[in-house]
């Protein structure tokens, strides 16, 4: 491996443009279109979207601790990932062929794609290493994660003409809009070519740690994580805390096209602006609050971003303007790019530099598993308050609410489960310890 820092080094390219890559699947599929594609186009409910997207995530929080141990003593790590890429993009391709009618199978598809996107990461990751190395390694782990914002804004903008035949009202010649279902093949494609510089250009590193690893002693390591948190104050309690930090967030962003759509009643050109939108103002949220970061303590400026996520969804919850929409997008955008720059460093200020490893490891199995709750949860209480059910009918009975905007009450509801998640999550966080200006963080 090259000491060059260059970023146009074709290892370097190639590793930090599956980011790019990897993102459009993520934004196109999980957040901008399928889930509305179930429920908008098929007039199936939330279930059939999220049911799925837990399952697929509760099956990759099962075997991460597994598929990090592979990753950390497998000569082979290309091949794994270039197996759970293609099995992710040829899912995603197949769902452009399954007809309405077979929603099963369209959900089996999606657990296939979204598991297959989680278990590629943990090789994915550990791969950076193979192209860099100490410092620089932080730095292009950085033009990564850029390139994954730029990635979702691109992959909105180059599969939006499928979806209606134009972008932002401007015709594409020889291109007619073929609705939702028409952004799964593209998107698919997309994640491939894109993905396919790391598989040419990246040479693997030789392993740190030879020899084979049981499955079984991969999740004792998980285990002796957790019971290691004894010994560091405060980092089982940030874990909780963050878990239902995490929850929610995840789940405000595989249901915000929704929401959109059915609730503020947008339509394609302008969630896609609206998300362009939230997705800059992550990458400007996170650069800075990251400089502020560097000036102030972590654990302060992580209650006020929870404090303005609880105030943010409170308003999303009871705003009847659009304008009001559109600036609080922007700052769901700022909060999410901060909640993602702030967690990670502040985790590091409470364990020990040479248990940095294990720790993230428990971080990152926290974060898949809190994917599976909120989404139920999403999905619960929309089912539950829907105008056919007895506490929707209940409801309409005694409010005696019109059936239109009845129908956007159960949307206004899951996201105040979101906000009070937050509210949860604040409450365990208030007693971690607060590293700013020790000398051993």
């Amino acid at each position: 491996m090259s000491n060059s820092t260059s970023v146009w080094r074709k290892d370097v390219v190639g590793w930090t443009l599956y980011d790019f890559a990897n993102t459009i699947y993520y934004m196109n599929i999980v957040s901008l279109y399928l889930k509305r594609y179930i429920i908008e186009d098929l007039g199936k409910d939330d279930r059939y979207f999220d049911i799925p997207f837990s399952i697929s995530m509760l099956v990759a929080a099962v075997l991460l601790p597994a598929l990090g141990a592979m990753s950390d003593h497998s000569t082979k790590k290309k091949i794994y990932l270039f197996l759970f890429t293609v099995t992710c993009c040829a899912a995603v391709g197949l769902m452009a062929v399954v007809p309405p009618s077979a929603i099963l199978v369209i959900m089996l598809l999606f657990i296939v794609a979204n598991f297959a996107y989680e278990a590629g990461q943990p090789f994915y990751n550990s791969l950076l290493y193979s192209v860099a190395e100490g410092n620089r390694a932080r730095f292009v782990s950085g033009i990564g994660v850029a390139l994954g914002y730029v990635g979702s804004i691109a992959g909105m903008l180059i599969v939006l003409p499928f979806v209606t035949g134009s972008v932002f009202s401007i015709d594409i010649p020889f291109l007619e809009g073929g609705g939702k279902e028409a952004s799964f093949l593209p998107t698919g494609i997309l994640f491939m070519l894109f993905a396919l510089p790391l598989f040419w250009w990246v040479r693997e590193a030789e392993i740190i740690k030879p020899g084979k690893v049981s499955f079984r002693q991969s999740y004792r390591e998980v285990w002796d994580g957790v019971t290691a948190t004894k010994k560091y104050p405060g980092v089982l309690r940030f874990l909780i805390a963050d878990y239902f930090f995490e929850d929610s967030a995840t789940t405000v962003i595989i249901n915000i096209g929704l929401f959109c759509s059915v609730v503020i009643g947008f339509g394609e050109a302008d969630i896609t602006r609206f998300l362009i939108i939230s997705t800059v103002s992550a990458v400007i949220g996170s650069f800075i609050i990251g400089k502020i970061a560097e000036l102030w303590s972590l654990k302060k400026i992580l209650n006020l971003i929870i404090i303005g996520w609880v105030v943010s969804l409170f308003i999303f919850v009871f705003a009847g303007s659009e304008v009001v929409i559109w600036i609080f997008g922007s700052v769901v955008g700022i909060l999410l790019g901060g909640l993602w720059t702030t967690s990670r460093p502040l985790l590091a200020e409470l364990v020990p530099r040479a248990e940095l490893g294990r720790f993230f490891g428990l971080f990152s199995l926290s974060g898949r598993a809190a994917a599976i709750i909120g989404p139920l949860l999403w999905t619960s209480i929309v089912y539950l308050f829907n105008a056919d059910r007895l506490f929707g009918r209940t409801i309409i009975d005694i409010l005696d609410i019109p059936a239109d905007d009845y129908a956007k009450l159960p949307y206004r509801i899951a996201v105040l489960s979101l906000s009070l998640m937050m509210v949860v999550g604040l409450y365990i966080f208030r007693k971690v310890p607060d590293t700013h200006g020790r000398t051993d963080a």
